[in-house]
This record gives C-alpha cells, structure tokens and sequence, in this order.
C-alpha cells in the first residue's frame, strides 16, 4: 500500500519539480520583456519616470512570479518529508535519498538574518542584478 502511495507522491514530485523549474524559465523570460519594454520606451521618448515605473512593475511581477515558484518548492518539501516517512515504515528505519533536495534545502537553512544576509549576497550577483540595475542606471543617466 505505501509503495503504491510512494509512486504516486514520487510521481506528484516529479511534476512540482518540472513546474518549478518552468517557473525559473519564465523569470528570464520577465527579465528579457523588461528589458525590450525599457528599450521601447527609450526608443519613443518616454519620460523617464514613466519608464522607470513601468521596470519597476516587471521587476515586482518577477517577485510575485518568484513568489509562486517558493509555493511549489513548499509543497515539494512536504511531499518529501511524506515519502521519507513512508520509506522509514516501509525499509525499517533507513530513510530514503531520491526526492528530498528541497527538504535537504530547507533544512539548512538558516537563522532570519544570516538568511536576509544570504538574500543581500545573492541579490548581488549578475544574474539577479541583470537587467534592472543597468537599466535603472541607463534611465538616470539619460
């Protein structure tokens, strides 16, 4: 009985994990679409507090798209945490290690600041920082 629930949550996982990583695809596709509505706005002569509005609503719509990527990954760890338990009744306590990246993830995770930390740092890297800041600095400098 648990084997047949282990292929079914196996097969839940599975497809939450391809969704997620779906999601990662259509934030770059966000950030290209900001990127070619900034340099539209450029092109027509927008004012520039017109154009910086507009790549500051991509750039929340990004967030909330993120946002909705973190909600699959939850659900995920409890799927994994489901099918550890499940394997612990089934294999007399030896836990299993396919599906559980998100759980190993979550678990370790940090304290409140070294993580808000952990977010500064990575907000700093180029494929977080690209396209908004240089667009930013393109609308200021212009």
């Amino acid at each position: 009985m648990l084997t047949d629930s282990n292929n079914l949550l196996s097969q839940q996982w599975l497809s939450l994990h391809n969704d997620h990583e779906q999601y990662e695809r259509y934030a770059l596709l966000i950030k290209l679409t900001a990127t070619v509505m900034t340099l539209t706005a450029f092109i027509f002569s927008m004012p520039p507090l017109s154009i910086t509005s507009l790549l500051l609503i991509t750039w929340l719509l990004e967030g909330v798209w993120k946002t909705f990527q973190a909600r699959a990954a939850s659900t995920i760890i409890t799927i994994e945490k489901q099918l550890i338990e499940n394997e612990i009744i089934e294999q007399s306590k030896k836990p299993i290690t396919h599906c559980s990246m998100y759980s190993q993830w979550q678990d370790n995770r940090r304290d409140l600041n070294s993580l808000f930390i952990e977010y500064i740092v990575s907000s700093l890297k180029p494929t977080v920082l690209f396209p908004y800041i240089p667009l930013l600095i393109l609308i200021i400098t212009l």
